[in-house]
């Protein structure tokens, strides 16, 4: 995440998106490479248990890299779709996992505050993430073969 952005008083959350976004193009494996080092930096600043963010991103990437498979993947529905059912995945399981170590969770302020709108902003900037990332990925990926 970057500290100091927010939009509407909303952080974006910059990691989820990257890693949903490589892990749709590139597949689970090198999602949880980006979930695994991110995860380990938003843990080390955070106020969550240290491996909260680690273990809910990594679950996140493998999640998304089913996306992969899709022959929709240069579709924009794709990563519209994977977007809004990751974010709420990842902010539910990492609740769940706060849940699990104790801490008391506000659940209905922090579906309607917290995991609502970051989930409509997430949506509305994966767009621009992905394509950054899909840019990225055709000029360093394998080249792909064409039938």
């Amino acid at each position: 995440m970057v500290p100091h952005l927010t939009i509407l008083g909303v952080k974006p959350d910059l990691l989820l998106l990257v890693v949903i976004s490589w892990s749709l193009l590139r597949g689970a494996k090198e999602g949880m490479i980006w979930a695994l080092v991110g995860g380990i930096g938003l843990d080390l600043f955070s106020g969550a248990p240290f491996g909260t963010s680690t273990v809910a991103l990594v679950a996140l990437s493998l999640l998304a890299g089913l996306g992969e498979l899709s022959v929709f993947r240069t579709h924009i529905a794709l990563p519209l779709i994977a977007t809004l059912i990751a974010t709420l995945a990842y902010n539910l399981f990492f609740l769940l996992l706060l849940y699990a170590r104790g801490c008391s969770i506000a659940w209905t302020d922090s579906l309607i505050k917290v995991v609502l709108p970051s989930t409509l902003l997430n949506v509305l900037l994966a767009p621009f993430i992905y394509k950054a990332l899909y840019w990225l990925h055709r000029r360093t990926g394998p080249e792909e073969m064409a039938w």
